[in-house]
């Protein structure tokens, strides 16, 4: 269900961004934005339920683990503000692999398929397609955001060897996906693949992003959290999916509303610059992937795949 309804999402955001490209620049640049904040904001959801999956895990208290989620995340966003490009580089690389992984997870709870090895890699990569192809291409509105996260970002994204790399990294493993997935049979992989790179290399960048996070990584991640809640799980037994999606929303609704405020008071503070405003909702969303790629990996060390 949520792979079907991500596949809907990215058609109709590059649909959408197609249909406006002849809107004068304001009206344009203002159907960019909320897309961007849209995205971004209906990713929040897929990582508002980790309080929950970290007392299973551990068998702690939730508001001991929810406060331990707090501290790490607020310890991330501190690092990310005042060690430079070193924590920068080293969160942005775990983010890469968060990704990646959660792709190939999906991959492997989705289907009968269980790819390994350079297969592996090559569909976990691939499917990073919204987040390596807007870097590659970068542009100006990604540069300026860039430069508001960290100049040393910014001069990065400019150098066309390390864009070539990116894009080259993509299209590689995207090659190699794809390949494996058709001798798989798996021809719905092989779809999935294609509509990523096209968000990547059609849509502007942040909104490729953007989208992508929300619209296809959240939502396949509170999909797959259905079947590991305990409550909504039990709910799916008894053949009852639109009550075990009510369950899970609810269960996410406080802890997406309290990011969202946070969110808010950081955007207040820059609305007079959107490229500020988005570069602080991106470190403050990069702050809290950090406790929550660690309850992801802990989930799917615990959860080994079905074969």
């Amino acid at each position: 269900m949520g792979a079907r309804w991500s596949r809907w999402v990215v058609v109709a955001s590059i649909a959408l961004v197609s249909a406006v490209q002849l809107l004068p620049d304001p009206a344009y640049d203002g159907v960019v934005l909320g897309l961007v904040a849209a995205g971004l904001l209906a990713g929040l959801p897929h990582g508002a339920l980790d309080h929950r999956i970290g007392a299973v895990l551990t068998g702690w208290p939730t508001s001991v683990v929810t406060a331990g989620y707090a501290i790490v995340a607020a310890l991330a966003l501190l690092l990310l503000t005042v060690a430079g490009p070193f924590a920068l580089v080293a969160v942005l690389t775990l983010s890469v692999a968060h990704f990646a992984l959660g792709e190939l997870e999906a991959v492997r709870e989705s289907t009968d398929w269980k790819p390994a090895g350079v297969q592996a890699v090559a569909v976990g990569v691939a499917g990073t397609g919204a987040l390596l192809l807007p870097l590659a291409r970068a542009g100006p509105e990604l540069a300026e955001v860039a430069a508001s996260i960290s100049p040393w970002l910014a001069v990065l994204l400019a150098d066309g060897g390390v864009r070539a790399a990116l894009a080259g990294a993509w299209c590689l493993a995207a090659v190699v996906a794809v390949v494996a997935a058709l001798r798989a049979h798996q021809y719905r992989v092989a779809l999935d693949v294609f509509l990523v790179g096209a968000l990547g290399a059609l849509a502007p960048p942040l909104v490729a992003f953007a989208v992508w996070f929300g619209g296809w990584h959240g939502l396949r991640h509170c999909a797959r959290l259905l079947s590991v809640d305990t409550d909504s799980a039990a709910l799916l037994a008894q053949g009852q999916p639109a009550r075990a999606i009510r369950v899970l929303a609810r269960a996410a609704l406080w802890p997406a509303v309290a990011a969202v405020v946070v969110l808010a008071g950081l955007v207040v503070r820059t609305a007079t610059d959107p490229s500020a405003a988005v570069a602080q909702t991106l470190l403050v969303l990069l702050a809290l992937t950090v406790p929550h790629m660690l309850v992801v990996l802990w989930l799917d060390r615990r959860r080994p795949v079905r074969t």
